[in-house]
C-alpha cells in the first residue's frame, strides 16, 4: 500500500505543473503486474511519473528518509516494506526508476513449499 500511495502522490504533484491538456495528452498511469512461477511470486508497480535522480533513489529504503513537504511523509513506508518483504518473507524489493521517465519497484516473493 505504501507503495501505491507514494505513485499516487508522485502522480499528483507532477499534475500540479501540468495543464489540463498536458494531463489529457499523457494522462496519470500506475501499472500493476503479476506473475507467479513454480519458485516465486513477482509483482511489479510502475507508474509514468517524474522518476527519481539517483541522489534520491540510494536513499529511497533508509528509515526516516523522505521527499515528501513537512507534515505530509514519515519517512517510514517504504523502509518498513523492505523490512517486511526481505526480512519477513524472504523476497526482495529493487526500485528502478529514471528521471523523467516513470518509477518501477519489483517485488520477488519465495513460494515455500
Amino acid at each position: 500500500m505504501n507503495i501505491l500511495a507514494n505513485a499516487i502522490d508522485a502522480l499528483n504533484d507532477v499534475s500540479q505543473e501540468k495543464s489540463f491538456a498536458e494531463i489529457k495528452e499523457e494522462p496519470n498511469r500506475i501499472t500493476v503486474q503479476t506473475a507467479v512461477d513454480d519458485t516465486q511470486v513477482s509483482i511489479e508497480i510502475s507508474d509514468n511519473g517524474p522518476g527519481m535522480p539517483e541522489s534520491v533513489k540510494q536513499r529511497i529504503f533508509d528509515h526516516l528518509f523522505t521527499t515528501k513537504g513537512v507534515g505530509k511523509g514519515t519517512g517510514l513506508g517504504l523502509a518498513i516494506a523492505r523490512k517486511i518483504v526481505e526480512e519477513n518473507h524472504g523476497g526482495t524489493l529493487k526500485v528502478i526508476s529514471q528521471l523523467g521517465q516513470g518509477t518501477t519497484f519489483s517485488i520477488q516473493l519465495p513460494i515455500e513449499s
